[in-house]
């Protein structure tokens, strides 16, 4: 009987670590160096989400996606750098920059159009990127 209490605790313990390690790798990649699954216009996706929400969160949340609009606001609340886009609609992309990205985000101007690489979170009135770069590349082309 102890042999297989002994053999249960460890399959958990091993079921138990396994999910952490997935979890680390999984939230933890770089996205800088990580190719995007779309490259898409705030307002593209705006519409997307706001045409079929469940259909958009299938296709789009915990997928590294660049985005690309104009600067509507900068923020720096709680030593959090974030970049807002806006669109057509009344909502926006809300892009919570990494704390990796170098950027001087005082550099970046209002209406200023950028492409902005983040991992999707889905949609509540707004939709929200976390773990952002700034896309050098395309910026500059």
């Amino acid at each position: 009987m102890a042999k297989k209490y002994s053999f249960f605790l460890i399959s958990i313990f091993l079921l138990v670590l396994g999910y952490l390690t997935y979890r680390v790798i999984l939230f933890n990649k770089s996205v800088k160096n990580t190719e995007s699954e779309f490259t898409i216009s705030a307002t593209q996706l705006l519409t997307e989400f706001e045409q079929n929400e469940k259909q958009s969160d299938k296709k789009y949340t915990n997928k590294i996606i660049t985005i690309y609009g104009n600067v509507k606001k900068i923020s720096h609340l709680n030593n959090r750098r974030t970049i807002i886009l806006s669109s057509n609609n009344n909502s926006s992309i809300i892009c919570d920059l990494d704390d990796k990205e170098t950027i001087d985000t005082n550099t970046i101007k209002v209406n200023q159009q950028l492409y902005i690489k983040g991992i999707c979170k889905g949609y509540l009135k707004d939709v929200i990127l976390l773990n952002c770069f700034l896309d050098t590349q395309k910026n500059h082309e």
